[in-house]
């Protein structure tokens, strides 16, 4: 017995129908925050150590954000697939799925060895450009996980002034601090 498109409907689980909405109305919001803010960080963040700013910051789950929203990107496609195959049930989606799934597990792969390489590398740019991290002991970015300050003058990292211009180490609040030392 042939099953009539609203058949095959009912058989797609409410709460999977949910999730792959919210996943593409998510992905959506990300490339919005991506475009309209942090890529322009995550490249800023990648130039500091060839910057001659005094203070620079170092966030290394930033870089993640980019292949982060192309999972969460491909994951949606799996989502819509998924649905599609159950409704038309087409070979070719279940084909595309595993591929996607296969891109999914690349970019986690690739995830991982970007972080590294971008850790290892702007600390090597950071030092041979004259900067030097800050102590587990200075008053900057306390209590952050993922960022750590770079300076070249160690005597900026315990500077109360500099740290009431960097609460959260955004690139303006780099503009900032070096603003303020300029006029110092």
């Amino acid at each position: 017995m042939v099953k009539t498109l609203k058949q095959r409907f009912s058989n797609i689980d409410a709460t999977f129908l949910f999730a792959v909405v919210f996943t593409i109305l998510l992905s959506v919001g990300v490339i919005w925050l991506m475009v309209s803010y942090l890529f322009g960080e995550i490249i800023q963040g990648i130039l500091y150590p060839y910057s001659n700013y005094p203070v620079i910051i170092s966030s290394t789950a930033d870089i993640l954000m980019i292949p982060g929203s192309i999972v969460l990107w491909l994951g949606s496609f799996i989502g819509v697939l998924d649905i599609l195959s159950t409704l038309f049930k087409k070979p070719i989606y279940e084909k595309v799925k595993k591929k996607l799934g296969l891109a999914v597990g690349v970019m986690l792969v690739a995830s991982i060895v970007m972080l590294i390489t971008n850790y290892v590398t702007w600390q090597i740019a950071a030092r041979a450009n004259g900067y030097t991290q800050c102590a587990s002991g200075s008053k900057l970015l306390v209590g952050s996980k993922t960022s750590s300050v770079w300076s070249k003058e160690e005597y900026l990292c315990y500077d109360y002034n500099v740290d009431r211009l960097l609460p959260t180490g955004t690139h303006e609040q780099v503009l900032a601090v070096a603003e303020y030392l300029k006029r110092d």
